[in-house]
């Protein structure tokens, strides 16, 4: 179904929102080979700023998917909702390039790494001052495996993301900021949550493992314009089409020096062809 729709604003740029579209449980579990041991977390689209529950593999517990809050705090932290307020969004996303030198991560990298399921994420794409929300969906596997770090406070998991530079897919879609979630392939996810890797090694699995997984991305339009709205609803996922970003699509996949396959994906849900 395309919907067609007026432009609006954007809540939430970085990876501040995500997607777990499958209501069967079975499908989390046959994609991470590992049985729910807590409660189940589906959801159309969840806003990092809510803090919500969401499904994780943890390093302590490798074998089950448990779940942890969104928004990561120091340990330490004894009012989690007013280190929130000052943290921002940097609770909900940490940049891989400092995760060893920052005080809420500089343990956790270690100790406490953990991988975050979902079955998409959402980017803005910028355009003449607009933003325009992209969907980035795996096109063949039901779930991709974010890379995160979590702490506990008072038995609770708080959990972030962490997110390096774009590769050249991601920079056409978040041309913003040009970041993106760090994201394996599935073979590497259990290397993720080992016990006992040095830094080395987990500089190699954040930088030099990205996912080889095929994925699709498009313009989808929202139903309310700000975060205090109701957008956890079907209707988030669907294809929005909006003519100028394809056009200005196009031409920034022209000034690249290398073409990423996943381009063939872009914003392909309008035409057979997608952008081309």
């Amino acid at each position: 179904m395309v919907v067609a729709l007026p432009h609006f604003n954007y809540i939430g740029p970085m990876c501040y929102s995500t997607s777990n579209k499958n209501k069967n449980p079975s499908r989390m579990e046959k994609a991470f080979d590992a049985p729910i041991q807590v409660g189940y977390h589906p959801y159309y689209w969840m806003s990092g700023f809510a803090h919500g529950k969401i499904n994780v593999l943890k390093q302590e517990s490798p074998s089950e998917i448990g779940e942890a809050v969104w928004g990561i705090c120091e340990p330490e932290t004894t009012d989690v909702a007013l280190r929130w307020k000052d943290l921002g969004g940097k609770s909900l996303n940490t940049q891989a390039e400092y995760v060893f030198d920052n005080r809420r991560t500089a343990d956790a990298i270690f100790e406490r790494r953990c991988l975050i399921p979902v079955t998409g994420f959402f980017e803005p794409y910028k355009l003449k001052g607009k933003s325009y929300p992209h969907l980035v969906q795996p096109l063949h596997d039901d779930y991709l495996g974010l890379l995160g770090v979590y702490n506990t406070i008072d038995g609770v998991g708080y959990c972030s993301i962490l997110t390096s530079e774009a590769n050249a897919f991601m920079k056409v879609v978040h041309n913003d900021k040009k970041r993106q979630p760090i994201l394996l392939d599935p073979y590497h996810w259990k290397d993720w949550l080992q016990a006992d890797l040095d830094s080395d090694a987990i500089s190699q699995l954040m930088f030099h493992a990205d996912t080889q997984q095929e994925l699709e991305s498009y313009t989808v339009a929202r139903p309310a314009t700000n975060a205090r709205a109701e957008n956890n609803v079907l209707e988030v996922l669907e294809f929005a089409d909006y003519p100028e970003v394809k056009a200005q699509q196009r031409y920034d996949i022209s000034q690249l020096d290398r073409y990423h396959p996943n381009f063939d994906h872009l914003n392909a849900r309008a035409t057979k062809s997608g952008l081309f």
